[in-house]
């Protein structure tokens, strides 16, 4: 069972439809389809962490599935290890998790250094910051998500899901924003923002909150408006 089959097998078993997946993983509909169809053959790690997540394994049971049809070392590189003295393991060891490291960064959209490789937990609200109409962000309603330690994931307090179409086309619906929390940010800023109770995903004018997308107005701010800021859109997880 490869993990193609293994993802299938956890989809099925847990009731999933491609719609529901897809709004669980914060993966787009097209993505999911083309990977559970076999046309995305390669798919990246920054998409196989949200399903395993969404499907209730780690991406080592995903992946692990494939491992019975490796193919193993040959006898011959076995042998000349185990006779290696200490310094030599050592240098093979070096360099496989080296390579590793290098197959890992080549995978994720956000460059990090080889040597923090590792995987950290970020906070994922259920309910998505509209990049339109606005709405509710819940202090309480998410789910931890797993992502690669690196210079933007580590100076992010939380991510949050885009719904609508104003931030295009730089940012589309479904997009996962990374958030570094702040109760203001400087005029030019991208921000979560909450307006008169609804949340948004704007980009901060100083009186006013602009969109991207023309066919959407600025919204204007008043001294009568409930306004918080939630923090600063450092950037975005690839789906």
């Amino acid at each position: 069972m490869d993990w193609l089959d293994y993802i299938k097998k956890r989809k099925k078993e847990q009731g999933f439809t491609n719609d529901a997946l897809a709004e669980r993983s914060g993966i787009s509909v097209g993505t999911l389809n083309k990977l559970l169809s076999g046309a995305s053959q390669d798919p990246k790690l920054s998409t196989l962490l949200p399903l395993a997540n969404a499907l209730g394994c780690t991406l080592d049971d995903m992946l692990g599935m494939a491992k019975e049809t490796l193919p193993t070392l040959p006898a011959e590189l076995v042998k000349k290890y185990n006779e290696l003295d200490e310094d030599g393991k050592e240098a093979v060891a070096y360099t496989i998790n080296k390579e590793y490291a290098r197959i890992l960064k080549e995978q994720t959209e956000i460059p990090y250094s080889l040597d923090t490789a590792s995987i950290k937990k970020i906070r994922l609200y259920s309910t998505p910051a509209s990049a339109g109409t606005g709405s509710y962000l819940f202090g309480d309603d998410y789910t931890e998500i797993s992502v690669y330690a690196n210079g933007k994931t580590e100076e992010a307090d939380f991510a949050v899901r885009v719904y609508g179409d104003s931030m295009m086309p730089r940012y589309e619906n479904g997009d996962i924003l990374l958030v570094s929390g702040a109760d203001e940010i400087q005029t030019g800023e991208l921000g979560i923002f909450s307006l008169n109770g609804e949340s948004y995903f704007k980009k901060y004018g100083g009186d006013r909150l602009i969109s991207y997308n023309p066919k959407y107005q600025d919204i204007p701010l008043t001294e009568t408006d409930e306004f918080l800021c939630f923090g600063r859109v450092i950037g975005r997880l690839k789906k």
